[in-house]
């Protein structure tokens, strides 16, 4: 049977990150799980994974993000997508400006044989965001 790595991609962004779901990062992520875009000091796992989404709650607490395309390659899936929401916290260094954010971005996870991530790498237009609340 074919490891449904997609639906796990889906399930992150749609239920643990859209539906506020922290215990679903639990089952999809690997105890060595890296995050190549993770601030320094953020361990690696699960734990790790609810403290980088946890940071973007607290900068955008209606976060959200809007998935366009999705793709596999071998272990691998790409997700590009928009993150959107309300910068009411500090984020990049940036004040609470109160200013409608969207930015967007490219994903990639890597998953083990159990189908659980056990790596993220990504792209985002952060230049482009931090220019939109500049004003």
């Amino acid at each position: 049977m074919e490891r449904d790595i997609e639906g796990r991609v889906r399930a992150f962004w749609e239920q643990a990150f859209n539906g506020r779901d922290l215990d679903l990062i639990d089952a999809i992520t690997a105890p060595d799980f890296v995050n190549h875009n993770a601030l320094p000091g953020t361990p690696p796992g699960p734990e790790g994974h609810r403290q980088v989404v946890q940071r973007l709650w607290e900068a955008i607490p209606d976060a959200r993000f809007e998935m366009e395309h999705l793709a596999r390659d071998g272990d691998t899936v790409i997700c590009i997508g928009t993150m959107l929401g309300t910068h009411e916290g500090t984020l990049l260094g940036v004040p609470a400006t109160g200013r409608p954010v969207g930015w967007r971005q490219c994903h990639m996870y890597r998953f083990a044989q159990d189908a659980r991530m056990v790596e993220h790498d990504a792209i985002r237009d952060d230049a482009g965001l931090l220019n939109g609340l500049d004003g």
